[in-house]
């Protein structure tokens, strides 16, 4: 490896450019080459001092690289690589920053030279792009590595160090138990976001910047698209379990609800805005409950913003809300049998692999998020 880092930087987004922009703030030398594209990203990148060189193919970027970051929705892993393996030099590590590790255990078939360093940054927001990218987002925040027993232990402690550099707190695991936990810390709060603001949508719901709850609340529904397809379908073997718990739980609610004296009369949207975060969060966080009795894992330092988002109502007010709920139980059981469906639709997309039917589902709900809080034409 040369004295000067030369670093392949495929996709400058939020993470990718804060990756390159926290290493270059903290000192480390290196010279980064990038390809994205939309060529655009990276001439931002450029324009802030985080990159070196525009490449506009992979190849241009990789050669003679010593290490490839792959910064790109996970489902194109595979094919950079592919367009990448013929330029790569021995020993050049090659690493990444999504949430599904299997992906990447996956790709040693086809750069059997090169040093495979999954790794997860747990930072980023519902924006993306590179204009989102800032030197500090990884300060203090959880970097999980998910080396296995042929992994070079050189290559191990040099991505250690440098996401130590930008500021992350490092750990290592298994990328199976990875993958599994943030099925249910990370994938699924993201997935209930999109349905739940989906959902509001359809009952014309609008949601105002005094809101704070369920601003907070569905804050990642507005998350991209094209990413949460990728992670839905590469950790499908993880999350449709998952997501088979969670729906069981939410009909248990209904059921308990059901059992209550009939009620009506409520206005439909404010039980909607008050009440049906409370109970998708409660689903959650029993979902999470049952996980960790099962595996003896205690998930709580692994969850990110986004899951603290989405279990934030389930501690607002909850006498009050649990009164109201009382009082209005089988309105909120209908509520709760009106959204499974939504939830159910999502698990069947996901089950089949139906890629474009499933993106156009997520991004249908993207738009609806956005629309929650735009005015209407």
């Amino acid at each position: 490896m040369s004295e000067t880092l030369r670093i392949a930087l495929l996709g400058a987004g939020q993470l990718g450019g804060s990756f390159v922009l926290a290493l270059r703030e903290n000192g480390a030398d290196i010279h980064v080459s990038a390809y994205d594209p939309s060529p655009n990203h990276a001439e931002e990148l450029k324009s802030r001092g985080g990159v070196d060189v525009v490449c506009t193919t992979p190849e241009q970027a990789a050669k003679g690289a010593d290490m490839v970051l792959l910064a790109a929705p996970l489902r194109t892993y595979r094919a950079l690589v592919s367009s990448v393996a013929s330029v790569l030099d021995d020993g050049c590590i090659v690493t990444d920053l999504g949430s599904v590790k299997g992906s990447m255990a996956a790709l040693a078939p086809l750069i059997p030279k090169a040093h495979i360093i999954p790794a997860h940054p747990i930072a980023g927001s519902e924006k993306s792009g590179a204009s989102a990218a800032r030197a500090d987002l990884f300060k203090g925040k959880l970097c999980i590595l998910t080396p296995d027993e042929a992994t070079d232990t050189a290559a191990f402690q040099a991505i250690e160090e440098l996401w130590s550099l930008a500021g992350a707190d490092v750990i290592a695991m298994p990328h199976q138990v990875h993958d599994q936990i943030y099925a249910y810390v990370s994938h699924l709060p993201h997935y209930i976001a999109f349905v739940a603001a989906s959902y509001f949508h359809a009952l014309g719901i609008r949601i105002s910047d005094d809101e704070a709850m369920l601003q907070q609340f569905l804050r990642i529904s507005r998350s991209n698209p094209r990413m949460w397809t990728d992670v839905a379908l590469e950790n499908r073997e993880a999350l449709l379990p998952v997501l088979g718990t969670y729906i069981a739980l939410l009909e248990h609610f209904a059921t308990e609800l059901r059992a209550g004296e009939p009620t009506t009369g409520a206005d439909k949207k404010l039980l909607a805005k008050t009440l049906l975060p409370r109970v998708l969060a409660a689903s959650l966080i029993s979902s999470v409950s049952l996980y960790e009795k099962q595996s003896g894992t205690n998930l709580r330092p692994f969850g990110g913003a986004g899951m603290r988002d989405i279990v934030a109502p389930a501690a607002i007010t909850p006498e009050a809300d649990t009164e109201m709920m009382s009082n209005h139980a089988t309105e909120m059981a209908e509520m709760i049998e009106g959204i499974i469906p939504h939830f159910r639709a999502l698990e069947s997309l996901i089950g089949a692999e139906d890629e474009p039917a499933l993106y156009a589902s997520i991004s249908q709900m993207v738009e609806d998020a956005h629309a929650l809080i735009t005015p209407r034409n």
